[in-house]
């Protein structure tokens, strides 16, 4: 089973809205997009035991709060889920409500598609299920139904409502962020644990009358201990004074819930213990991290049980390590047959091919969209290589900056921190809190390929790369890049060596001197020995062939880290300085201003 396309209606902040998913998915954006509400949508959509709460919808989940249009008419929520890949069980049993999908274009097939149309190899079977939340004017209340969106129902016809029953079938599993593991690992219903023992298909009518009348006879009772007993007699005497009570001697009695099934669910903890403390304790107190890898471990046991699973969690990387991040992922990948995860670690991210990984982006009037990352131009083996994670942590951020080396990358995030350590406390935002993720790109034209990348992904694109001879390239990258910085020279080790001041390259060189990898050269001594009476020219010289020899070892690196913020060439400053102040730290300000943001707009945060 899997899902194929989402489509939201006046559901909280989204007004409108569609996404198609691809097999495994995982979800990246910003803050406030509409992540959590796709999350949402999918559980009222296909969630077991969502409609039967008792007010499954209610004012926040109308967009804007706005219910009711300017006439007093109901205005409805509208969520609407295809999906494919149907068991046989479930072909069988819905055949009535079947369509048919294109897989190919990712659209229904209308009823006036041919025998052929049907029978293509990109076509599979479909079933359309819709949610519609409604405020009721006569009763004063919210009400939500799903149900099956073909054939569609006319006018006085009921529409043919997909049970609880019927969506468990679909193995549809939600998972919600920071509230993970108190939902999966109680009993109450729609847990995992919850989802375990229906999946094993025990009496769970017998444990229940096992466990509640276990509890109605513990010997002791609680209220044999001496202090409460003695509390419960004078309430008894003082009682009967007014009413007439039975004849037993303990009227009045405590048990540890009310005995119902629901009490027990609410009220029955799980207990562990860590490596650390043989002394059992509430799973709560035993850390974020273990608590997220026990629900792990429950969808492993879920996998065992289930034959078809579509699985949806938020932000798995929460108070998780990276390799068991990794792990997580590659297990749904195997075990499950749909995941849907939403993030925002490039651990979780890089387990994604690009085909896989959409990109949610909201308009101003509330549209919302999802589109498949393209990498056109770029090449499989630079997503898939090195890059890999790099590249996931780019596309998780606000900016990226190209470069074409190594050495210009050690630099640049050096010079960002010197800058950082020798300015006033918020003139300067680093690289890092801005967001932005420094890129070395391949070969040439790889800044342009790069750039029409990330350029696509919405983020913020500046390059900073060498003298160009044909000046159509440079005229290319100034076009592509928000802005672009050129050096004179044809290296970032050319650039350093003539423009850091000479105090500083005298120093690094009579340094670097004593180094291991120093580039010594046995039959020509004077071509990288430091001599401290050659004049500046020459010392520059030496700084270049040292620098060049050594290019990618750190040495650039730490020729900047030497300089104060005077030191460095001007047209690193320029594009350092560019970057911060279009993308500066929103967590810091000079001064609050009269509406006590800090000196900058405040941002709005999805709840």
């Amino acid at each position: 089973m899997r899902i194929r396309r989402l489509t939201m209606s006046h559901f909280r902040s989204v007004a409108e809205g569609e996404i198609i998913f691809p097999d495994h998915t995982v979800i990246i954006g910003g803050n406030s997009v509409g992540k959590s509400t796709m999350c949402e949508a999918l559980d009222l959509l296909l969630g077991p035991d969502r409609l039967a709460r008792s007010s499954p919808v209610d004012e926040h989940d109308f967009h804007e709060r706005r219910y009711l249009d300017d006439d007093g008419n109901p205005i409805p929520i509208q969520l609407e889920v295809v999906l494919t890949e149907l068991t046989d069980d479930v072909l069988t049993q819905f055949r009535a409500h079947r369509e048919y999908w294109n897989t190919t274009d990712n659209v229904l097939l209308d009823e006036t598609a041919s025998p052929e149309d049907l029978e293509a190899d990109d076509v599979v079977p479909a079933l359309r299920i819709r949610f519609e939340g409604l405020y009721d004017i006569e009763e004063d209340e919210f009400g939500a139904e799903t149900y099956f969106a073909s054939p569609p129902a006319d006018d006085g016809e009921r529409r043919a409502r997909v049970s609880r029953s019927a969506k468990r079938q679909f193995g549809f599993i939600y998972l919600r962020a920071l509230r993970t593991g108190s939902r999966a690992l109680s009993l109450e219903r729609g847990s995992l644990l919850d989802i375990i023992l229906k999946l094993k298909d025990d009496d769970r009518s017998a444990m229940w009358e096992q466990t509640l009348q276990s509890m109605e006879d513990l010997d002791p009772a609680i209220d044999a201990i001496p202090q409460l007993r003695s509390v419960l007699d004078e309430i008894d005497t003082r009682v009967r004074r007014f009413v007439g009570l039975s004849d037993d001697d303990r009227t009045f009695r405590l048990y540890p819930s009310s005995l119902t099934r629901e009490s027990l669910r609410r009220s029955i903890t799980l207990f562990g213990s860590s490596e650390r403390s043989n002394t059992p304790v509430p799973y709560w107190r035993l850390g974020s991290g273990v608590i997220n890898s026990m629900v792990f471990s429950l969808l492993t046991f879920i996998a065992e049980l289930k034959s078809n699973v579509i699985f949806a969690m938020e932000e798995p990387e929460i108070a998780i390590p990276p390799h068991t991040q990794r792990r997580i992922v590659q297990f749904l990948h195997k075990h499950m047959d749909q995941s849907i995860l939403t993030t925002h670690s490039p651990f979780v991210l890089e387990q994604y091919p690009p085909e896989n990984v959409v990109l949610l982006e909201r308009e101003d009037a509330g549209v919302v969209s999802g589109r498949t990352v393209e990498v056109t131009g770029l090449k499989a083996k630079a997503y898939k290589g090195n890059l890999r994670r790099v590249l996931a942590e780019a596309m998780l951020g606000n900016g990226v900056l190209c470069v074409e080396g190594v050495s210009d990358a050690e630099a640049l995030y050096s010079a960002s921190a010197v800058l950082e350590e020798r300015s006033e406390e918020g003139a300067y935002t680093p690289l890092d809190l801005s967001g932005v993720t420094i890129v070395q790109c391949e070969g040439d034209g790889g800044l342009l390929r790069y750039g029409e990348f990330f350029s696509g992904l919405g983020l913020k694109t500046y390059a900073f790369y060498d003298r160009q001879k044909n000046d159509a390239v440079s005229d290319d990258i100034e076009a592509l890049f928000d802005e672009a910085w050129e050096l004179e020279q044809t290296g970032i080790e050319y650039l350093l060596a003539e423009e850091i001041s000479i105090g500083v390259v005298r120093g690094f060189l009579e340094e670097a001197e004593a180094w291991d990898d120093y580039p010594h050269n046995a039959q020509k001594p004077k071509l990288f020995g430091y001599d401290e009476a050659a004049d500046d020219d020459d010392v520059r010289k030496l700084c270049k062939r040292v620098l060049k020899a050594r290019k990618g070892s750190g040495y650039a690196q730490h020729l900047v880290e030497m300089c104060d913020e005077d030191d460095l060439p001007s047209i690193v400053v320029e594009a350092l300085e560019a970057i911060s102040d279009a993308l500066p730290n929103r967590l810091v300000g000079d001064d609050d201003d009269e509406d006590g943001n800090n000196g900058h707009e405040a941002v709005a945060e999805d709840p």
